[in-house]
C-alpha cells in the first residue's frame, strides 16, 4: 500500500451518510457521519472536567442525542440543517424523544460511536446500508 501526502488524505471522501425514514415527520432525512471536529465537540460537552462540578456533565448529556442529530442531520448538498446556535437553543429538543433516539443511534452507527465502535473493531458492523454513500 501507498504511502498518503497531505493532498490525498485531505482529498479522501471518507464520511458515511444514509437517508432514512421518518414517518412521524412525513419524509426522510439524511445523516452523514459526525467530523472529527463535531465528535470532540459532543464528547467534549459530555465530560466532566477538573473543577467542574457533576452538575455540568448531567446538563450535557441531557442534550448528548439532539446534538448528535442536529450535526448530522444534511441536506441534498450535505449541507448541515441546523447551526450549533440552534442546536444549542434546543430545537431538537421539541421533537418526540423516540424519533431523535432513533436517529441518534444511526448517527452513532454511521460515526463508529458507542456499541457501534466495538462492533467495527470486532469486524461486525454488518453490510453497508442501501443507498449510502461517502461524501465530501
Amino acid at each position: 500500500m501507498a504511502l498518503l501526502g497531505k493532498q490525498q488524505i485531505n482529498a479522501a471522501v471518507d464520511r458515511k451518510w444514509e437517508d432514512v425514514d421518518v414517518p412521524e415527520w412525513g419524509g426522510e432525512v439524511r445523516l452523514m457521519s459526525l467530523s472529527a471536529t463535531d465528535r470532540g465537540y459532543i464528547e467534549a460537552g459530555s465530560v466532566v472536567a477538573n473543577g467542574q462540578t457533576a452538575q455540568v456533565k448531567v446538563e450535557s448529556l441531557k442534550v448528548y442525542r439532539e446534538k448528535l442529530v442536529g450535526m448530522a442531520m444534511v441536506d441534498e448538498n450535505f449541507e448541515r440543517l441546523y447551526s450549533n446556535k440552534e442546536i444549542a437553543a434546543g430545537v431538537l429538543g421539541k421533537k418526540d424523544g423516540g424519533v431523535i433516539e432513533r436517529l441518534a443511534a444511526k448517527v452513532q452507527e454511521l460515526s463508529g460511536m458507542g456499541r457501534f465502535a466495538r462492533q467495527e473493531i470486532e469486524g461486525n458492523s454488518g453490510a453497508a446500508p442501501s443507498g449510502s454513500s461517502a461524501s465530501a
